[in-house]
């Protein structure tokens, strides 16, 4: 029986679109452009995204988003709702999106939310300070174990968003959607930063740091709401022309490869006297047990700088690196022990670490570890910063930095290590 004419067209409009689908695709850019979202219909979108994920076609990924809507220039509601979310959908992610009110929400958040109900990770979006929170709020829950490798993804939206750069290569919103519609995850090291007297443990994925440094992340709190991401110019100027001195002690464990570095039963006592220059000192007694190999440095040091990998800032023209031999999965932590004082010297770091140079300076010490104790000594800066958070300390606080090694989870792979 003949057709009518406009269903007929429309048959055949549809059998061509089916047919020539092998040529559009190849075509389509692997995030999904807006000229080719409009060039092929919803249903051969869906088909790209899944044959680019690991998943099968049809699962449905179930997770958690938390949004941090204070995050960089306040645009990550525009970044995820106008950039992210309709690539999620397309890809199989049913997600719950819950946007934080206060500082430590996030934290809140995923101390306490069900993880059964969202087996397939949380999703963050800002900048390295809220992937620091749910870290946290993970691990500070009962169920540690499971907890800890619970995974995590990134979509950058914040003032710094080092970690998801440097550790899976990824600048953009765009591209941190694409990663995690493909699947899979990447191992990180987790490092503990516990302050002694107050039993107070905090945990991070990037880098904490002493001195120079974290001084200026409390004072650029005064100015987050009016200056944003410039803040810490701002505050590292003025921080710069008052530059105070910072004395520390610092005993750190090298790390030795092929060798078990860990704490030995206890067969003999051997003490030496700590020297004021910082030699090695062959056993510290520690409960019962001796840790051998502990280095000690004193004296004043205006940054120490303790890496989990080699920290590259997404913003910037020169991308420099902090530590260039850290890995994030390595099983140590990097040292980076900048000696002296003085505006002079500090800005002759600053220029040789733009240049990436930093290193062949002679007041640089570097060395990879497996732990440290950071003690400030007189009326030196006694805080801490983690990823982008400042923890205070009262008094003479006492920091150690130790390691979990590969127990975190990223969602998402590094292309670059996939090819």
């Amino acid at each position: 029986m003949p057709l009518p004419r406009k269903l007929r067209k429309s048959i055949q409009r549809n059998a061509y679109f089916l047919t020539q689908k092998r040529k559009f695709v190849p075509h389509c850019s692997s995030d999904l452009s807006t000229s080719c979202r409009e060039e092929v219909p919803n249903y051969l979108s869906i088909n790209v995204l899944q044959d680019q994920s690991n998943t099968k076609p049809g699962a449905t990924r179930k997770v958690l988003v938390i949004l941090n809507p204070n995050s960089g220039f306040r645009s990550s509601r525009d970044v995820f709702y106008k950039k992210v979310q309709s690539t999620l959908k397309l890809s199989g992610f049913k997600m719950e999106v819950i946007e934080t009110a206060y500082a430590g929400h996030a934290k809140v958040l995923s101390s306490t939310v069900d993880l059964q109900k969202f087996p397939d990770g949380i999703i963050c979006v800002g900048g390295d300070g809220i992937v620091n929170e749910v870290l946290n709020g993970l691990l500070s829950r009962d169920d540690f174990e499971v907890a800890i490798r619970f995974p995590i993804g990134i979509i950058p939206a914040g003032s710094d968003n080092s970690l998801v750069w440097t550790v899976l290569g990824i600048r953009d919103p765009v591209s941190a959607a694409i990663a995690l519609t493909k699947g899979g995850f990447t191992p990180i090291d987790v490092f503990a930063v516990k302050w002694i007297q107050a039993g107070v443990t905090h945990f991070g994925l990037t880098a904490s740091y002493y001195g120079f440094v974290a001084d200026v992340l409390q004072l650029s709190e005064k100015f987050r709401v009016q200056l944003g991401p410039f803040r810490y110019v701002v505050a590292g100027l003025l921080k710069f022309l008052s530059l105070p001195q910072y004395r520390f002690e610092v005993d750190y464990l090298p790390a030795s490869p092929g060798r078990n570095s860990e704490l030995r039963p206890l067969t003999k006592k051997c003490h030496e006297q700590l020297s004021d220059d910082g030699k090695v000192r062959r056993g510290t007694q520690i409960n019962g047990r001796i840790e051998d190999n502990w280095v000690t440095r004193n004296g004043e040091f205006l940054g120490i700088f303790v890496c989990n990998h080699f920290c590259k800032p997404a913003q910037g023209l020169l991308s420099p690196v902090i530590a260039p031999k850290a890995q994030h999965d390595d099983g140590s932590l990097d040292l980076i022990l900048v000696h002296g004082s003085g505006r002079l010297r500090l800005f002759c770091f600053f220029i040789a670490y733009q240049l990436c140079w930093h290193l062949l300076l002679p007041y640089v010490e570097y060395v990879k570890i497996k732990k440290v104790k950071i003690r400030p000594v007189g009326n030196t800066h006694n805080g801490c910063g983690v990823d982008g958070e400042l923890l205070h300390g009262e008094d003479k606080a006492e920091w150690q930095c130790s390691l979990l090694p590969a127990q975190g989870r990223l969602l998402g792979q590094d292309p670059r290590a996939l090819k």
